[in-house]
């Protein structure tokens, strides 16, 4: 089984110098490291070029998010023919045994949809904003009892393991996203497809970003996303998971923001846009194909051409 790691990466070298030396020292070596650098200006594509050669560079050359980000790096390893990819962001540092037991999780049968390992801090201390959300499927946590491991519902791009294989039938991670809940919704359908599982014993090491309580300008995304996700995910028998109920939530949301917000004038353009685009529009879906047949010629022949 071939896999790859594809790492998001923008303005954080400090962090990326870390990411990459730990895939490079895993126990089970990868078959590539596809890096896709969104428009960092501190020097990121440089340093790879000149200290990691092998690893395949993809410069965007503008700030996609991490959604963008991923979209792209999908994309490539598809065009590489692997039968997985590792998903992280440059923040990620995974143990140096991580893949090996998310890849063997992978590569059982029942052959799940991704793998998701455990997430800590530097205080070795469980992430929860990372925690992946158990499944409540009887039929897949029976599947994923057979791997020893848990049903996921979905779950983070902290080290998530996708079977490319499945994920070549669906359109890619939606770039429109742009930050924050584009993993949820993209697991959440390789999950409907196919079940995640939670392989604890794989870990990742991921800073602790909890105790931010003025989101500023991403509230747009926030709740924005949050609408595409129900939208996108109809659950016509759950009351609770239907567009007008996620609306109340969010309106309650919005308006606690306003108490912390130090700008309320982007408090409110923020809460006005992010609910009407969640509402009135929907992001747009990419198939594997579409980002590569984008570029000019020569740079799609260069990306093609691996290994």
């Amino acid at each position: 089984m071939s896999v790859a790691a594809v790492v998001v990466s923008y303005n954080r070298l400090d962090y990326l110098k870390k990411c990459l030396k730990a895939l490079e020292e895993q126990t089970r070596p990868l078959d590539e490291i596809i890096v896709v650098e969104n428009g960092s200006t501190d020097g990121s594509a440089d340093y790879i070029r000149q200290n990691h050669p092998g690893i395949t560079l993809f410069e965007t050359g503008a700030n996609l998010g991490g959604a963008g980000g991923f979209a792209w790096g999908v994309e490539i390893a598809l065009k590489h023919g692997h039968s997985s990819a590792w998903l992280m962001d440059d923040d990620a540092e995974p143990r140096k045994d991580a893949l090996a037991p998310l890849l063997e999780a992978m590569e059982s049968e029942p052959r799940p949809g991704f793998a998701a390992p455990l997430v800590e801090d530097d205080k070795g201390d469980i992430v929860q904003g990372n925690l992946p959300t158990i499944s409540t499927d009887p039929l897949a946590q029976l599947r994923a009892q057979k791997l020893g491991g848990i049903a996921l519902a979905h779950a983070t791009f902290v080290g998530v393991l996708v079977d490319l294989k499945l994920a070549a039938t669906m359109p890619l991670p939606h770039a429109d996203f742009f930050i924050w809940f584009d993993d949820v919704e993209y697991t959440k359908r390789l999950a409907r497809a196919s079940f995640g599982v939670h392989v604890v014993n794989a870990r990742m090491k991921h800073p602790n970003n909890a105790g931010v309580l003025d989101m500023g300008g991403r509230l747009y995304y926030y709740l924005r996303n949050q609408l595409w996700i129900t939208r996108l995910n109809p659950r016509p028998w759950s009351l609770t998971q239907r567009p007008i109920f996620r609306l109340a939530e969010l309106l309650v949301l919005a308006l606690r923001q306003f108490r912390v917000a130090s700008n309320k004038t982007l408090w409110l353009s923020s809460s006005l846009r992010g609910l009407s685009e969640g509402l009135l529009r929907l992001p747009t879906a990419r198939r594997p194909g579409e980002l590569l047949d984008s570029l000019p010629s020569d740079k799609r022949n260069r990306l093609a051409a691996w290994p």
